[in-house]
């Protein structure tokens, strides 16, 4: 059995088209057969809080607490993650990225050592595809609305047909550009859902959602602050379509059923910091009866990749998802990026993820993680509420 002789990390920066340039951080896992390295991602990094990590000192603290375990000793890998990076109950916080990249890694030298795909050590694959949402990004200004509708008609184009449009700071241009979309594009495309994306408190959320209800949407996400019970179970009795919230920790989850807030679980990989609890986060939804989608902060292909085997092996995804990072920026780090079919992310073909680092692109994009071109507006885009 290969054990691990050393975690390696590479910080890179991979500039948006016509947008931000996002940090993320590669994790390979070295092993004792030189055969065989996981990898893995501790995706877009461009959120608040607004730091990044000492990625020198953190690949010494992985070294320590990681280095001479097992491919198959993921049950422990994660007891030591989360010993040393306890959930932060907080769907950004970088505890989470850490462990996820770690995790995914884990996962991925896992498959390998069995000689298979991820989603069969998750039990194997229950559907050969997800439909993938395309994320329309917030109003902010007049000039958006009709570059957003020019994406739509793109992405259409390309056979995505569902859309996932985030609102709440221009509530005027929100309205504007759902009514035009519906004009112009008619039922050509489904709106997936309106995300609030915590930023309005549960009776304004309630009040645009129920103004622009004729426009047609299939779900309602993040209508109330941060941690805001009360203003989901709000949401949820009177609006007539589900609501859809973030799991960014167990005892979030738990909360949510107990208040039964939601509909819908959005399961996002790097928001419960890995492959391993979001399988935990799938197993409450299950015994609950919540349906999932999986959620995404807009990975490139290993995250991706991830979220995909996660999509395939959990019978609870019955909704559209949402990873579609790649599509988002200018370059990749794969030798073979995943691909979106008609709409449709499938998994990648091989053992693990599928996924291989191409060296020339990770050294293309390799350098200290950095602030300097993310504007406020694109980090500050979530409601943050203490807890």
């Amino acid at each position: 059995m290969a054990k691990v002789t050393q975690v390696r990390l590479t910080s890179i920066n991979t500039p948006r088209h016509n947008s931000i340039t996002c940090g993320h951080i590669l994790v390979e896992l070295l092993t004792d057969d030189e055969a065989l390295t996981g990898i893995g991602e501790m995706s877009d990094l461009q959120h608040l809080p607004r730091y990044h990590l000492d990625v020198p000192d953190l690949e010494a603290t992985l070294n320590e607490i990681l280095v001479g375990l097992d491919a198959l000793q993921i049950t422990e890998m994660e007891r030591r993650l989360e010993a040393n990076f306890p959930q932060a109950g907080y769907i950004y916080d970088k505890s989470r990225a850490i462990k996820c990249g770690v995790d995914i890694a884990f996962w991925d030298l896992a498959a390998k050592q069995l000689g298979v795909r991820v989603c069969d050590l998750l039990g194997g694959a229950v559907r050969e595809s997800v439909p993938i949402a395309y994320p329309i990004f917030r109003q902010q200004h007049e000039a958006d609305v009709e570059r957003n509708l020019a994406m739509v008609e793109q992405r259409l184009q390309e056979g995505f047909t569902f859309f996932r449009v985030y609102v709440g700071r221009r509530l005027d241009l929100d309205e504007l550009f759902l009514r035009t979309a519906r004009e112009r594009f008619g039922d050509r495309i489904t709106i997936k859902s309106l995300d609030f994306s915590n930023l309005l408190d549960a009776k304004a959320a309630c009040a645009f959602a129920e103004k622009v209800a004729d426009v047609g949407y299939e779900l309602i996400e993040s209508p109330a602050p941060h941690h805001d019970i009360r203003g989901l179970v709000q949401a949820r009795d009177r609006l007539a379509v589900p609501i859809s919230e973030h799991v960014y920790s167990f005892r979030w989850a738990l909360d949510l059923v107990a208040a039964d807030a939601v509909d819908v679980f959005n399961v996002s990989v790097i928001a419960i910091g890995g492959i391993t609890p979001a399988r935990r986060i799938f197993a409450i939804a299950d015994a609950a009866g919540k349906a999932c989608l999986v959620g995404t902060t807009q990975e490139l292909s290993i995250g991706t990749a991830a979220a995909a085997h996660i999509a395939m092996a959990m019978p609870a995804v019955t909704f559209p998802s949402d990873p579609v990072g790649p599509l988002l920026y200018t370059r990749d780090v794969v030798t073979d990026p995943v691909r979106y079919t008609g709409g449709l992310l499938s998994v990648p073909q091989g053992p693990g993820l599928g996924m291989a680092l191409d060296p020339h692109l990770v050294s293309v994009s390799a350098g200290p993680l950095t602030w300097a071109s993310t504007s406020a507006a694109a980090v500050v885009d979530r409601q943050v509420a203490a807890t």
